[in-house]
């Protein structure tokens, strides 16, 4: 049998590069799921369109085209703040997911500007959409995920972080605005 711990400290960056496959296949078959009962019932994908970008235009083109801009800086700072976790950090793929108990506070990148940038990119990412697509059903969905990265998960990794690193992290707090 294959001792998982022995092989993530001999091969960390092989067990990240595998996790983010499981986390891809994962995702893949997620999708799948969503999408089956369109071909299953032969309903036309035009729905999911209608959906989400109803009411049309809203923000007039070429102004919704402004909400471009928006996905990648928040891809960016996804990118930027899973790096300084993962490698400046050194926070484990486990460690850093939601609602677990952290190793280390992890203080530079992006997180010297904001306590919670992945959540905060997330959200630009959201925003841009929501401009792009000039939707009022987009812009009840970015509430909705900001209702629940604010009062379930943030609230909730702010318990967590004063548990395990008590005025380390109340200081950190003092310094670091939630948002930016």
């Amino acid at each position: 049998m294959v001792d998982l711990e022995k092989l993530k400290k001999k091969y960390p960056r092989v067990m990240i590069v595998v996790q983010g496959l499981w986390i891809l296949v994962i995702a893949t078959i997620f999708s799948y799921m969503l999408i089956a009962p369109f071909y299953i019932f032969d309903i036309s994908t035009q729905i999911l369109t209608d959906i989400f970008t109803y009411p049309a235009d809203i923000i007039p083109q070429p102004y919704n085209l402004i909400g471009i801009l928006f996905i990648p800086v928040g891809m960016f700072l996804v990118i930027w703040a899973n790096y300084a976790l993962l490698y400046i950090g050194k926070i484990g793929l486990r460690d850093r997911e939601p609602m677990q108990r952290p190793s280390n506070l992890v203080r530079v990148g992006p997180y010297r500007f904001t306590r919670n940038p992945i959540y905060l990119g997330c959200l630009l990412m959201l925003l841009g959409l929501v401009i792009v697509w000039s939707s009022i059903v987009t812009a009840f969905f970015l509430i909705l995920v900001y209702i629940v990265f604010r009062y379930i998960f943030i609230k909730r990794e702010e318990i967590i972080l004063e548990e395990e690193f008590g005025d380390e992290y109340r200081d950190f707090k003092k310094r670091v605005k939630r948002w930016f």
